[in-house]
Formats: C-alpha cells, structure tokens, sequence
C-alpha cells in the first residue's frame, strides 16, 4: 500500500486501471465485459493522450442506460460485485486527476469527494476477487521502474 501512496498520480492512475481490467474476466455477462472494458479504455485514453474530458469519462459512471454504476447496483454474485467496484473506484479516481487537469474549480459532488484513501475499498475488493496475486507487486514495480507513459501503454496492452 505504501509502494501505491508514494506514486504520482499518474501511475496510480495507471495501476487503478490496469487492476481493473483484470477484474473484467469475472463479469458474467458478455454486454458488462464489453461496456467494462470501453470505459477502461476510455480512462486510459485519456491517460496517455489527454481526452476524453472529465465530464466525459463521469457520464461513464453515471449514465442511466449504460453507465457502471447501474449495472453493479444490478448483480447479486458478490465476485461480480467486487469486481464492479474496482471498477468504480477506478473510473471517479481517473475522472478527478482529468478535472485537475483542467484546472476545473468545481466538480459533481462524487468526484468531489474522490481521493487516495479510495485507494483502501479498491484493494480491498480487488483482493476479493484475487486473493493471492503478484500482479500488484510486479505493477508496483514496473511503475516505480518506468517514466515513459507510450512504454506503459506497450507493456499493459500485452
């Protein structure tokens, strides 16, 4: 946890994401792996090429037909609960370092209350539904190890 905390934000924001991708493969339907994924790459989007904009990825979390937080309050298996959470911690956390980015001064009240402790109920659902895995470490380090955002991209898209 303390390897996460001493991370700019960009690489928290890339480990958020990169761990919520992994949590997909316990979505049950096909249609939430798909919708998952987009707004995992809508995030990442943004993190390597500065768009889509803040208000962008918060309509992700929050639209009513399609948007994540609908279709986890809508599942009852716990995994896939777990794993939706990830995802919605991930999602709000890269939503608030595009606001910063913007220098936008007021932000919808659920990424207002954004910040690194959201860090604490990510692993803890993560671990959850990966109750032993070197994924976090390995990230961690890789992270620590690299300043190139493009090398990044290469080495997650693997």
């Amino acid at each position: 946890m303390n390897d996460f905390m001493s991370l700019r934000d960009d690489k928290k924001t890339a480990f958020l994401l990169e761990l919520s991708m992994k949590t997909v493969s316990l979505l049950h339907k096909v249609k939430h792996k798909t919708i998952a994924e987009k707004t995992i790459e809508y995030c990442r989007k943004w993190l390597y090429n500065g768009s889509p904009d803040g208000d962008f990825l918060y309509e992700l979390l929050i639209n009513e037909q399609d948007g994540i937080t609908i279709f986890a309050e809508n599942t009852e298996d716990i995994s896939e609960q777990a794993a939706w959470n990830c995802i919605i911690d991930a999602v709000p956390f890269t939503s608030r370092k595009t606001y910063e980015s913007e220098n936008v001064k007021w932000y919808p009240e659920p990424i207002e209350l954004v910040s690194d402790e959201l860090i604490y109920h990510f692993m803890e659902c993560y671990h959850f539904c990966f109750s032993d895995d070197k994924y976090i470490k390995n990230i961690t380090e890789y992270l620590n190890s690299s300043e190139n955002k493009s090398e990044w991209k290469n080495y997650f898209e693997k």
